[in-house]
């Protein structure tokens, strides 16, 4: 009976000076990040040094005492007590600690379409915590692509996430049906879907790029046409930016009705356009982009997953999201490719 009770992966992790790594086939064992990756900011102190003078000026010792740096901050493992060997982090910077990041992911994968039941995952963790890699292999979704010669090559879609919590490594995202990556987004034995790439500043959403490259793992999958039609469609800037001045930017409060110049929501056309700007650099100037760019304002919201008005909130953009891609616009810009 003792060998029906589950083994976490972190029972059977290989570890070195390192590197520690495990393979095993639950997205939702995140036990590898939670015993060597659960990373949190810690306050710092400095020792600061204050002369203890005689009435007459002379100093009698130096008094040394604690000074909270509010500005920076270091990195401790919650689950182990040590800190990082790693400089401190200002707060500016967008901590993404790995056990929670995996868990996210794994929800997120849960409550998508793509098939589950047969997955082989791969965790990794760099010094001490420093750096992580996480790949999974979806081994009921597969891509028949041809070698050099001409042979078939059948290779599994995949997802692969990489984080660090000291600087060294931008947060990254490849999903696709191919055989091995680099980081520098090469890969090799097939084709990347989607390749995402922020750095941890800002407004880094783990959160919007992990719905984005599990919804283009699905479109892969399921509606292969409908994206490669998107990834060849153009979209310039001022067609993409009157698309959304009259769908999801568009105002319509009294004032909008007899004035048109207060019909638009500029601060969230910039920000969409934004966006587009950033989708752009993976994938052109393209409907694909553009898709990707609205499924990011969709999902960008704090807690969203979450039951409550966000939650609402999140399905309600979705819908509206829904309505752009059916609706004449868009349709128009997929005859004309």
């Amino acid at each position: 009976m003792l060998d029906l009770i589950p083994q976490r992966a972190v029972d059977s992790a290989d570890i070195n000076d390192r590197v520690v790594q495990v393979r095993h086939k639950d997205i939702d064992d995140v036990s590898l990040y939670e015993r060597f990756g659960q990373i949190r900011r810690v306050p710092i102190e400095a020792l600061t040094s204050t002369p203890d003078k005689t009435p007459t000026g002379e100093i009698i010792r130096e008094l040394v005492e604690p000074t909270r740096i509010d500005d920076f901050h270091a990195l401790q493992n919650k689950a182990t007590g040590a800190l990082l060997n790693v400089r401190p982090v200002g707060k500016t910077y967008a901590l993404v600690p790995h056990d929670e990041l995996f868990a996210q992911q794994a929800e997120i994968l849960r409550d998508s379409n793509i098939p589950l039941d047969d997955v082989d995952v791969l965790d990794r963790i760099y010094e001490q915590g420093a750096r992580v890699h996480r790949t999974i292999h979806f081994n009921d979704m597969q891509s028949q692509h041809d070698t050099r010669s001409g042979q078939p090559d059948v290779v599994r879609c995949r997802m692969d996430i990489f984080n660090s919590v000291d600087m060294s490594w931008a947060f990254q995202i490849f999903s696709g049906a191919y055989r091995d990556l680099c980081r520098n987004t090469l890969v090799f034995g097939g084709e990347k879907a989607y390749h995402q790439r922020r750095v941890h500043r800002g407004a880094l959403s783990p959160e919007a790029m992990i719905e984005k490259a599990t919804m283009g793992l699905d479109m892969w999958q399921n509606q292969k046409d409908q994206m490669t039609l998107w990834r060849k469609s153009p979209l310039t800037d001022r067609v993409f930016a009157g698309i959304l001045k009259e769908t999801i930017c568009k105002k319509t409060t009294k004032a909008a009705a007899v004035d048109e110049n207060l019909s638009v929501n500029e601060r969230r056309l910039n920000w969409m356009l934004e966006r587009f700007s950033e989708e752009k650099k993976e994938l052109g100037s393209t409907l694909w982009a553009g898709f990707n760019a609205l499924t990011h304002w969709s999902t960008h919201l704090p807690d969203a997953r979450k039951e409550g008005r966000n939650e609402c909130k999140r399905y309600t953009r979705a819908d509206q999201v829904r309505h752009i891609v059916d609706g004449p616009a868009w349709r128009s810009l997929e005859l004309a490719a």
